[in-house]
């Protein structure tokens, strides 16, 4: 992050020097931005009008008192960029610290606690018309690892994705602090920059996909399981029920039997699964040959990998290379 805004960002806003002098919170609420039209709303519900013809708003978090329970029409993502907060989503406390991003989808109800001097957090949000979607995070997340299929989703008015700090070190941080700077201190072709910068920080979040966290995961499938689906998504073409058995010291039999029991699935179609999602990844990215890409995700007989992908993908390989070209 560029030393200058960040200097910024530890400046005290107005709203800030008030609530630091009394420990109350001050609104901060744009009236032309709050949907009134019928009592029932007991919380604001910020609307679209913050974009005034851009594409994403972005502002730092007003430090020093609680920030009241609202929703939103619009993605909204906070970004952690120094220190740590508190956010309440639903009956789920959330910890945020240095490098977490947490992703709330339309109509994610929530409150965030009082932050510190040292807690500084970035509110960026999304106008709904662009492609940049909880759904399509989601979607891309599908297309990368099988693990995606045992995350349970939550309510309808309580979704959010969070990524770890080790999750966005690096290329994510770093397209992140980009948008951030291009935003705050903007130059020639800033709003192309942006728009581009936003593609690229969907796919790298897809990438790293993992709804609320592992703990999660675990409450519905038991840990062995969970070794063995991290195991398929880490090499899929190596990956066998022998080599896991011998490596956990468990039979064979008995591995298999648990996965089928914990996923629904037998171990060999959730490793065809990976294969295939592998395969579909390297049509769109790269010039391999599809013999070659049979061969590196490790399906050697081509019947069985043309029939399979075409049920699960709804198309031909060459169809789906063809579509990205």
């Amino acid at each position: 992050m560029d030393s200058t805004i960040l200097a910024e960002f530890y400046k005290l806003s107005d709203i800030e020097k008030k609530q630091l002098q009394d420990q109350q919170f001050h609104s901060d609420f744009d009236t032309k931005s709050i949907l009134k039209k019928k009592s029932v709303y007991k919380i604001p519900v910020f609307t679209e009008d913050f974009f005034k013809n851009q594409n994403i708003y972005i502002s730092k978090h007003n430090r020093f008192a609680a920030y009241p329970t609202h929703t939103h029409t619009f993605l909204e993502m906070n970004y952690m960029l120094a220190g740590h907060a508190i956010e309440h989503i639903g009956k789920r406390d959330i910890q945020l610290n240095q490098g977490n991003i947490l992703i709330l989808d339309v109509g994610t109800t929530h409150s965030i606690e009082a932050l510190s001097a040292n807690d500084i957090m970035i509110n960026i949000i999304f106008r709904n018309n662009i492609e940049f979607s909880l759904s399509s995070i989601q979607k891309l997340g599908q297309y990368n690892s099988i693990i995606y299929k045992f995350l349970p989703a939550d309510d309808h008015l309580n979704k959010y994705l969070i990524y770890q700090s080790y999750h966005t070190k690096g290329p994510v941080q770093v397209i992140a602090d980009a948008i951030i700077e291009e935003y705050f201190h903007p130059q020639k072709f800033s709003k192309m920059l942006i728009d581009s910068y936003l593609r690229s920080f969907l796919i790298l979040l897809s990438r790293n996909t993992n709804l609320y966290s592992d703990d999660t995961i675990q409450k519905q499938i038991p840990n062995l399981v969970l070794y063995m689906l991290k195991e398929i998504t880490k090499n899929p073409r190596d990956c066998n029920l022998n080599k896991l058995a011998e490596e956990s010291s468990y039979n064979r039999a008995y591995l298999g039997s648990l996965f089928k029991k914990s996923t629904g699935l037998s171990f060999s179609e959730a490793l065809t699964d990976q294969r295939l999602l592998d395969a579909y990844n390297m049509l769109i990215s790269t010039k391999m040959p599809i013999s070659e890409i049979t061969e590196q995700v490790g399906i050697s007989n081509k019947t069985f990998f043309y029939n399979k992908f075409k049920k699960k993908f709804h198309e031909l390989p060459n169809d789906v290379r063809a579509e990205f070209k």
